[in-house]
């Protein structure tokens, strides 16, 4: 385990307190600093900051607590609407009250319910967003020169996203994202290579040559397919 390095998360928390006084209903820490496969130097600490009143004040001073303090990735909404918020981020959600810790004020997440019904087609949006966002990456990359890191930015909601699919239909799913590929592997019958491919590039991003990203889509691209056929498949189309 690579826990998150106290002294930056104990500042930001500080910083919060202190720029935002009452305002802070809730800070919780989420993601790989509590699931425990962060990497030192490389894995950001995720907040989820929760404002009793969210407006540009409240906004200048998250940005003076944490935004000179690039590890931390913060998600901040309002607790006005905090519930519809939960239902429209539902994956999202999902995944950070399994693995979450809860820093200063309320805890947010402990009356949280989301429909099952409702997950499902926001996991299967997502996961066609990412489809779409890896193929205009690829084939716009004479232009942007961006599917590099394209790839390595969305390492982690692919193994979260696919983990949460399968999780909503009775799955259960290690902790740990290189456990994860033997599983995600047999479900999707996709390649667990390039999985293990994928967590060694979010440990060292490195930049494509174009044949290197040729190689890349022609691995990436079927195992992301496979997970949509699989939705097709198991899911009935019952809208949101």
């Amino acid at each position: 385990m690579n826990p998150p390095p106290a002294p930056t998360l104990d500042q930001a928390v500080a910083a919060l307190c202190r720029e935002l006084g009452d305002n802070l209903f809730s800070c919780c820490v989420y993601g790989s600093a509590v699931r425990g496969n962060a990497i030192a130097g490389v894995s950001d600490i995720n907040l989820l900051v929760i404002l009793k009143q969210s407006d540009i004040a409240a906004h200048q001073a998250v940005a003076r607590a944490i935004g000179g303090l690039p590890q931390i990735d913060p998600f901040v909404l309002a607790k006005r609407g905090f519930e519809r918020s939960v239902r429209a981020f539902a994956p999202k959600f999902a995944s950070i009250r399994r693995n979450y810790r809860v820093l200063h004020g309320a805890d947010p997440l402990a009356a949280m319910d989301v429909d099952d019904g409702l997950e499902k087609f926001l996991c299967e949006q997502a996961f066609r967003n990412l489809r779409l966002r890896l193929v205009y990456s690829f084939v716009t990359r004479a232009q942007h020169q961006a599917y590099d890191r394209f790839v390595a930015r969305h390492v982690t909601p692919f193994f979260v996203q696919s983990s949460e699919i399968l999780r909503l239909s009775g799955r259960e799913i290690p902790s740990a994202f290189e456990a994860r590929i033997p599983v995600l592997e047999q479900e999707f019958k996709i390649d667990g290579q390039v999985l293990r491919d994928l967590l060694a590039l979010k440990a060292k991003p490195v930049r494509f040559s174009e044949a290197e990203t040729v190689s890349w889509h022609e691995r990436l691209f079927p195992a992301v397919d496979a997970v949509l056929v699989w939705i097709e498949t198991h899911w009935a189309d019952e809208g949101p």
